[in-house]
């Protein structure tokens, strides 16, 4: 095999600003949908928000729905997240992150502060609204309640940001509140912070809930849709877990619901249409982070929707046109009592690097130009770049955060940099396995004397015994990102499973594989947890593998966090068994045959060109990996 020669990098450290003539990020900007709203930017994703102070706005007269930070619109590298129809009006969804308090749509869910306790005509709080004077009957979402008094929303706006207060000069009979919402855009990311304050004289329950109208560049929603959650959910109504009936049968065609579970995740198996409400639990006593994720495999973007708090549970709403994640947040206040919390949205689209600051797609001197300049900026500074602000801790300056993060994705472009390690597999003799980065080389085990298992072509040939390569000491321990890529090709079909690599501790459970099974598909299995790929790769062609482990929660790695490539295509699930996945403090990296000497599972065939990268891979940059060293 061969590959494309790549150039050295060098570190540059710019002591004063250095100006190469930059303009401004070449990122697309979306025309606004909808009238009444402004665009926040940095780097690649724009935001569309409304404003409550343009009277074409219609949502600061809504009797549901806040004018606090409603975020309509939201465009990462030219794709677009939200699902916006243009139509709605006072009691309609809107679209995009539409706020609501207090929905009262179910009997567990807690109606306005002080409907309950009042009689026809009294007044009540509808927070983030007004005042509002109920009726006769229950309280429902849906009704249009005559306006005692609308709240007051004043808004600071900056290129990056705007902050939202919202007062009220009465009270519904001791009812009051003060709410603040501020929307934040960090490159690939949306924050929105909130300060809720009771400011009446009586104690209220509410409870708070963004719509999160998910939508991706106007694909349906089904089939190819995924809702990943970080634990062990059980839902109403119950979603069935899916097996596969047959063993050449993918999800997709075996499955007959709209939708089904696997593992931790709900996937949508066609167009949705008229799917119920899906109430997501989590289970008694957890404590670990609070976030879904939900991604489309045709368009490669994918959102996870993080809060500060705990949420009580999650309602899936879902039609042919959007998925919305609903994360419930129930606050109690005393009088006088306030809370601050976030919700934090991540968008990806393939190909995209948050680092990439000058939208030329590649992280280079014009990137570290653009940060140098912008040295030690915060918000309202002249100077300020928000598009430089890459680090993920949200601490609203240009530091060394920023710049470490931005030497993480040096000189990558799409999201490809130099791998960890580089076994290219091109040796004629020897017992060693040379390592393009010079760190990592492996030992030959077993092999024959006579130097027969180097292919002239490049490649090395496993004799399906004893053949193994061995590899100590490598670093990405515990959950970190990782990515590792090899082209194979079998002798013959499969009978029994062939362990392409092992990686990890050689110890029972705490090492993973992979392997061409059985059914000549390629699995990632530890311990007795299993993925499955759906593409055959047992057929004695040449096939490029990739195995990308990309954490929802990086402290706690599982069997679903696996993705699989098989000839630079994404893999549909064909089966999965949900397991945490355990790294030893030692790792070490075997080609060829298992870690653990009672599985007799070595390899019969040839591998090449094998690639350890320290971050996982996007498909377009698994694709460039692909296309490099195309075996010859």
């Amino acid at each position: 095999m061969g590959a494309m020669s790549r150039v050295p990098f060098i570190w540059i450290m710019l002591l004063a600003p250095v100006c190469l003539g930059l303009g401004t990020s070449s990122a697309a900007e979306p025309l606004p949908a909808h009238a009444g709203t402004r665009l926040l930017r940095s780097g690649a994703l724009v935001i569309e928000v409304g404003d409550p102070a343009s009277p074409e706005c219609r949502w600061n007269k809504g009797l549901r729905f806040s004018p606090v930070a409603n975020v309509l619109r939201a465009q990462l590298h030219g794709q677009e997240f939200l699902y916006s129809p243009v139509t709605g009006g006072a009691l309609t969804y809107l679209g995009g992150l539409p706020m609501e308090f207090d929905i009262g749509q179910e009997a567990f869910q807690p109606d306005p502060p002080g409907y309950n306790e009042g009689a026809n005509g009294d007044p009540f709080l509808k927070i983030g609204v007004g005042i509002l004077r109920r009726d006769a009957g229950a309280y429902s979402f849906s009704k249009s309640y005559p306006v005692v008094e609308p709240a007051r929303t004043i808004v600071t706006w900056q290129t990056d940001r705007a902050h939202f207060v919202q007062t009220l000069g009465g009270h519904a009979n001791g009812y009051c509140c003060h709410l603040e919402g501020e929307a934040i855009v960090k490159n690939d990311r949306l924050i929105l912070n909130y300060l809720l304050r009771n400011t009446g004289s009586k104690p209220f329950t509410t409870e708070q809930y963004l719509h999160n109208f998910l939508c991706f560049s106007g694909k349906s929603v089904g089939p190819n849709v995924r809702l990943s959650f970080p634990y062990d959910f059980t839902t109403n109504p119950a979603v069935t877990p899916w097996q596969p009936s047959g063993r050449v049968r993918d999800l997709r065609a075996a499955a007959a619901a709209v939708y089904v579970r696997v593992a931790n995740s709900i996937e949508f198996t066609d167009r949705a249409s008229g799917v119920p409400k899906i109430w997501i639990y989590k289970p008694h006593g957890y404590t670990g982070p609070e976030l879904c994720a939900v991604e489309h495999a045709d368009t490669q973007q994918r959102v996870i929707a993080a809060t500060s708090i705990p949420a009580a549970y999650v309602g899936i709403w879902t039609t042919d046109y959007q998925v919305s994640p609903e994360q419930f947040l129930l606050l109690t206040l005393a009088p006088g009592e306030e809370t601050r919390f976030s919700r934090t949205f991540i968008f990806r689209v393939d190909g995209f690097v948050p680092q990439d600051s000058t939208g030329d797609n590649v992280v280079d001197v014009r990137d570290l130009s653009r940060l140098s300049s912008a040295w030690l900026r915060q918000p309202g500074d002249v100077g300020w770049e928000p598009a430089c602000d890459v680090s993920a801790a949200g601490d609203d300056r240009i530091d060394l955060r920023d710049l470490a993060a931005l030497a993480r994705q040096w000189s990558q472009n799409a999201g490809l940099g130099l791998p960890v390690a580089h076994w290219k597999l091109q040796e004629t003799t020897g017992s060693m396995a040379a390592d393009e980065r010079g760190r990592y080389p492996g030992v030959l085990r077993d092999f024959p004397a006579d130097n027969s298992q180097w292919l002239p072509g490049g490649g090395l040939r496993f004799d399906g015994i004893d053949d193994r390569v061995e590899i100590r000491g490598l670093p990405l321990g515990s959950g970190h990102p990782r990515t590792l890529t090899a082209w194979i090709r079998l002798h013959s079909i499969p009978t029994t499973s062939q362990t392409v690599l092992a990686w990890g501790e050689p110890v029972p459970g705490r090492h993973w594989r992979l392997e061409v099974d059985t059914t000549r598909r390629l699995r990632f299995v530890c311990g007795t947890g299993y993925a499955v790929a759906s593409r055959v790769v047992g057929d004695t062609h040449w096939h490029h593998v990739a195995v990308a482990l990309d954490p929802l929660v990086p402290s706690r790695p599982r069997v679903s966090d696996i993705r699989l490539y098989v000839d630079a295509r994404p893999q549909t699930v064909y089966e999965m068994n949900e397991q945490n996945l355990v790294f030893g403090d030692v790792e070490s990296l075997q080609i060829g045959a298992p870690h653990d000497p009672a599985t007799s599972q070595p390899f019969n065939g040839i591998v090449d060109d094998l690639r350890l990268y320290d971050a996982a891979l996007s498909p377009a940059a698994i694709r460039r990996v692909h296309d490099e060293a195309l075996p010859r």
